[in-house]
């Protein structure tokens, strides 16, 4: 078939190539596209071929796989290096848990690890984390949940196999140590069918009337034997118990989910009876100290109560009665002698001024004065009558300034005299008696505060010549 002519070429189109990315461009896309891929975390189990820690603490490790042959470049950041389970060393077979990631400058294909256990107990180890997690956020760790165990237990409950180690120990422990009862609930320790057995045993236990206290357990074992007590019901049961439960799992190296729920947790069964139990012993020497004691206060008291019933019982009214009069005589005589004692001393003092007065008296002045005039007159003769005159006006004048002054000084001296004594006399037991006051006694002591006495007390009034007996019919303080 003739095809015709060829057609008019028409005009060349020219295709621009896409504009490329750069290497760093595609290394994002690629980051950000695995990313996505994977939003959850995931586990990966290999063998650690190379391990290297750097000086900040990271360790970037290579994961391979022996069947295929492949190998898996991983990191794992310092503070979850830390808490690794795992070692992460050359030779190590380990699950990972984490994600896949690019490290976009070097075009790196990495797995950044999360966290690590060895392989084998990978899955077990995540799934005793996650009901840990799960468990601490419910509180079921919370120390403020943790009850005491009671100081003096008489029955106490035992979780664990009656054929075991345990118990007999236990047993052994609480009876060398103190009088209590055991009440054993049997169970499994160990194996698939052990966690319900423990949770019926330790429901049973909690209807035995009088249980203080609940001790679950097993004497010891391999980790992998210990899976019971990190049951998820198990822990709930514990938690749930009414009664404080002390854990004696016996594994010095691993804490089980029992020990962390329970309220005391004990590394040996026979550890668990000795925390549970107080020594007889030890408690009978602390009763007989504090009963020593005790009996020296006890006599220490009745001897000072009975001094002060001594110093409390009544005595002889009449004689109480004479006592006070007598203290009251006593006081006046007192009185009187104070008295007596400073009205001599200021007769004495009043002696001695006129004594001294005396001597300055005009008189004795112009005496002495006239016998020096007349020895001077004999000796000068006639020649001095003048001066002889002059000084006898002289000595008139200061004989009229004397007598004046003695006077002012003595009428002073009275008065004051006569102050002191007014003063001495109103200070007088005796002279304010005299003024128509009395002294009322009560129990032999003088009565100040009327509600001192009670209705029907008898009391005594003290005047100044004699005393009178009544007895209170009312009391009226002011």
């Amino acid at each position: 078939m003739d095809e015709g002519p060829p057609s008019a070429p028409g005009p060349l189109r020219v295709v621009q190539p896409p504009k490329p990315l750069t290497v760093g461009e595609l290394n994002r896309t690629v980051k950000a596209s695995l990313e996505e891929r994977f939003p959850v975390l995931l586990w990966v189990e290999g063998e650690i071929a190379e391990a290297k820690v750097f000086a900040s603490g990271h360790v970037y490790f290579v994961l391979k796989d022996d069947r295929e042959e492949a190998r898996l470049s991983c990191v794992m950041w310092k503070g979850k290096a830390q808490q690794s389970r795992a070692k992460l060393v050359k030779g190590e077979r380990v699950q990972l848990k984490g994600r896949p990631s690019l490290h976009a400058p070097q075009g790196q294909y990495q797995f950044i690890a999360d966290s690590a256990v060895q392989a084998g107990a990978g899955a077990a180890a995540a799934a005793l984390a996650a009901l840990k997690e799960r468990l601490a956020a419910e509180g079921l760790f919370a120390p403020e949940r943790k009850r005491r165990l009671p100081r003096f237990p008489r029955t106490i409950g035992v979780v664990t196999s009656a054929s075991g180690a345990a118990f007999g120990d236990i047993c052994s422990t609480v009876h060398g140590r103190w009088p209590a009862r055991i009440v054993l609930a049997p169970t499994l320790v160990q194996g698939p069918e052990a966690p319900a057995q423990i949770v019926k045993a330790l429901v049973a236990l909690q209807r035995v009337r009088g249980l203080h206290v609940v001790i679950i357990g097993r004497g010891g074992g391999a980790s992998e034997d210990l899976a019971a007590f990190n049951d998820e019901r198990v822990a709930r049961a514990i938690a749930a118990c009414r009664v404080p439960v002390v854990s004696a799992v016996g594994h010095e190296i691993d804490h089980t989910v029992a020990d962390l729920v329970a309220d005391v947790r004990a590394s040996t069964p026979t550890k668990a009876a000795e925390m549970c139990t107080p020594k007889f012993s030890e408690e009978r020497e602390r009763l007989d100290l504090i009963r020593h004691r005790l009996g020296n206060a006890l006599r220490l008291k009745t001897r000072s109560l009975s001094l002060s019933l001594k110093r409390m019982q009544p005595r002889d009214p009449q004689r109480r009665l004479n006592d006070a009069r007598q203290r009251l005589d006593d006081l006046a005589r007192r009185a009187e002698d104070v008295l007596r004692a400073r009205v001599r001393a200021h007769g004495d003092a009043l002696a001695r001024a006129e004594k001294a007065l005396a001597g300055s008296h005009p008189q004795a002045r112009l005496a002495t004065d006239a016998a020096t005039l007349e020895g001077l007159a004999r000796r000068l003769g006639p020649a001095v009558p003048r001066s002889t005159e002059r000084s006898a006006q002289r000595v008139t004048d200061l004989d009229g300034r004397l007598r004046r002054a003695v006077a002012r000084k003595l009428d002073v001296q009275k008065q004051r005299l006569g102050l002191a004594a007014g003063r001495l006399d109103a200070l007088s037991p005796v002279a304010i008696l005299a003024r128509g006051y009395g002294v009322v006694l009560h129990d032999g002591r003088a009565m100040t505060d009327a509600r001192a006495a009670q209705p029907g007390d008898a009391i005594t009034v003290r005047l100044h010549d004699g005393e009178l007996d009544a007895r209170v019919e009312a009391v009226r303080p002011t």
